[in-house]
């Protein structure tokens, strides 16, 4: 097993298309620039580095990453969104405090969708899961280059293609209000957190889902969320401590 304890130090080398990480070298999902950008921002926010009421403009980000502007300014309008930034006119972006306390809630929202997801998600992709299976192998490729942006993404949409094959309009609104990018970034770069246990966790997630298992693919998805939970320190015993979806 490997324990996470820190952002990795080779996680925003790749800025441009020069060179590739093993993740982006891998056939999977390309990641955009502004994605990169945005989730270094949101590393940067987790660790400290940027304090909360910091003031964060497109010039100063662009000069520091090498950068033009443009995608500075998309992954800026994206973190604003996702609730890591407060924006104002003519006022630039400043960093937002993040209270622990809103993220234990977003966990317990998101566990239930997600159970409910899985369940309404398995008759569709019964035999029918080589877009998750894309995504889990970006995620392995992105964990052994070392690169956690590349991996938040790459489970970002692992679970995006769950909740879309739900086909369920009012459930994919909810789960997209609850910010789950945000989420996993902060999970993942929580200190002690097992990201090959994480990862692997999918695998499992991915054969309930191929089998057409509803029950299961709920409950593992359910205790997946669970696990994130701040100073949750088993992720067996998490979902014990979340209310049932149903």
């Amino acid at each position: 097993m490997r324990t996470h304890t820190g952002w990795p130090s080779a996680e925003m080398r790749q800025w441009t298309s020069g060179g590739q990480s093993a993740a982006q070298s891998a056939p999977y999902i390309a990641i955009p620039l502004r994605v990169r950008i945005r989730e270094h921002i949101t590393a940067r926010i987790v660790d400290g580095t940027y304090v909360p009421g910091q003031r964060l403009t497109e010039a100063e980000v662009a000069r520091t990453l090498g950068t033009s502007q443009t995608p500075v300014r998309e992954a800026l309008r994206e973190l604003s969104a996702m609730g890591f930034l407060e924006s104002a006119p003519n006022k630039g972006c400043r960093v937002r405090r993040i209270d622990s306390e809103e993220i234990r809630q977003a966990h317990i929202i998101r566990a239930a969708l997600e159970d409910i997801a899985g369940q309404l998600a398995a008759p569709q992709l019964k035999g029918n899961t080589t877009q998750l299976r894309t995504s889990l192998g970006g995620m392995r490729a992105a964990l052994l280059d070392g690169d956690l942006a590349a991996l938040c993404f790459h489970s970002t949409q692992f679970h995006r293609s769950i909740v879309d094959s739900a086909n369920n309009t009012a459930l994919t609104r909810a789960w997209n209000a609850v910010g789950i990018e945000m989420l996993t970034l902060i999970g993942a770069g929580q200190p002690g957190v097992d990201l090959y246990a994480c990862v692997e966790e999918h695998d499992a997630i991915m054969n309930a889902l191929d089998a057409g298992n509803a029950s299961t693919a709920g409950r593992l998805l359910k205790n997946h969320a669970c696990a994130y939970i701040a100073g949750q320190p088993d992720r067996a015993e998490a979902s014990h401590r979340i209310p049932s979806a149903r």
